[in-house]
């Protein structure tokens, strides 16, 4: 209630002020990183790129009240009120913040906080990977150490739905063989505090073939069971075959564009629904398939469909290809999209509003819009012209905060 309290207060006062006055430069005061206040803070005179895809607004202003964006458009249209904390940021771009759909390792505060300083303010965990400590107590660690505005938002699967001797199934304790079993694993990860669920349908990877995988049946009970409540549902396919079978089951985004040719009629029908892909460019080059990957991107964004960022992080990858997996703004991943024909508008909307869909997040992030929490990422120079731009971090602000600003 206290901070819808505070929106509705800055409202007020900022319909009570005058205009602010264009005539006189504003010099910003001094703010600690970290520190939260109940004043409003306001970025002047920057460019905002708003992550709905529309045109970017020049002289653009965003006023931020508490840990929620109160308003956000041309200068000219915006009443700065009095005594609010302004900082000036002309020459540089306000984004939302960032967005990666398909990381792992989270449950780190090295990793959490290097995303954060990158202007990465959310992560999601697209399955464990450790069996060395339990859901609950990783649940419990998201809720207390992590949860601060330095670390990255944590968004998680928990762990991912396999049969025995399945895909990833050696990090379960037990994996499932019925669509029982499996509708009973939706129902306790979704107790214990994910927010979406991921299942599985990948016979082989690496020279691994022939590997099980959960049936139709079981299929069907996942997706009824995370739907019912109220959580999306992630499917890991890496074949067009599969992505089908995930589609058609009502899975809500497939993690991993598959390397095989997707049929046409396929991927309109994927367009019409809203299907979103996170394509992972970076792992399918690792394994050699970054060509196909990449044609079934450029065919499906040409339709219409929509696309989000992620890189696969992992803190463990192979020697020699930690550029693939790289921490922080995940720019091998981004480069790789535009050589596949995405427009930087395109992967900027990729990497906000598109990314908090497939969250589940969309009220909440993903776009610079009044009501959505103050995740904002400034950088120096133009993400349009030049994607580099993205590293060249001026300003973050994370839940409202300031957590990094020019020293």
């Amino acid at each position: 209630m206290i901070k819808y309290y505070k929106i509705f207060l800055a409202i007020i006062i900022i319909g009570f002020t005058g205009q602010c006055d264009k005539s006189k430069d504003t010099v910003a005061p001094t703010i600690e990183p970290g520190t939260l206040t109940s004043e409003t803070i306001a970025l002047v005179s920057g460019t905002l790129i708003d992550g709905t895809g529309a045109d970017p607004v020049p002289d653009a202003v965003v006023l931020i009240v508490g840990d929620r964006i109160v308003a956000a458009g041309p200068r000219a249209q915006v009443s700065i009120p009095s005594g609010a904390i302004v900082v000036d940021i002309r020459g540089a771009v306000i984004l939302p913040g960032f967005i990666n759909t398909h990381v792992h390792h989270t449950y780190d505060d090295h990793n959490l906080r290097a995303w954060t300083q990158a202007g990465v303010t959310t992560v999601l965990d697209m399955a464990i990977v450790s069996k060395s400590i339990g859901l609950a107590e990783l649940m419990t660690l998201r809720r207390t150490t992590l949860n601060t505005p330095q670390h990255a938002r944590l968004v998680s699967a928990g762990y991912l739905i396999a049969v025995p001797g399945g895909y990833c199934s050696e990090y379960l304790s037990t994996p499932v063989s019925t669509p029982d079993e499996a509708r009973r694993m939706v129902q306790e990860e979704l107790a214990l505090g994910v927010d979406l669920v991921k299942m599985s349908l990948e016979t082989g990877y690496a020279g691994v073939s022939n590997l099980p995988l959960l049936s139709p049946e079981m299929v069907a009970a996942i997706v009824a069971t995370a739907h019912e409540g109220g959580k999306p549902v992630a499917g890991h396919v890496t074949q067009a075959r599969f992505l089908e079978q995930i589609f058609e089951a009502g899975v809500d985004a497939a993690a991993h564009m598959p390397y095989d040719r997707i049929p046409d009629e396929l991927i309109s029908r994927m367009v019409a629904s809203g299907f979103i892909i996170v394509p992972t460019l970076t792992v399918l080059e690792y394994y050699g398939a970054l060509s196909g990957t990449s044609e079934n991107l450029q065919r499906f964004v040409a339709a219409g469909g929509l696309v989000a960022l992620g890189n696969d992080h992992t803190s463990t990858p192979p020697a020699g290809f930690e550029y693939l997996w790289e921490l922080g703004m995940p720019m091998h991943e981004i480069t790789r999209m535009r050589q596949a024909g995405m427009t930087p508008m395109q992967i900027i909307v990729a990497a906000t509003r598109n990314a908090s869909r497939v969250c589940g997040l969309e009220k909440e992030l993903g776009t610079v819009e009044p009501g959505k929490i103050a995740d904002i990422l400034v950088v120096n120079g133009d993400p349009l012209n030049d994607l580099s731009s993205l590293t060249k971090v001026r300003l973050v602000i994370h839940n409202g905060v300031i957590i990094r600003q020019p020293s």
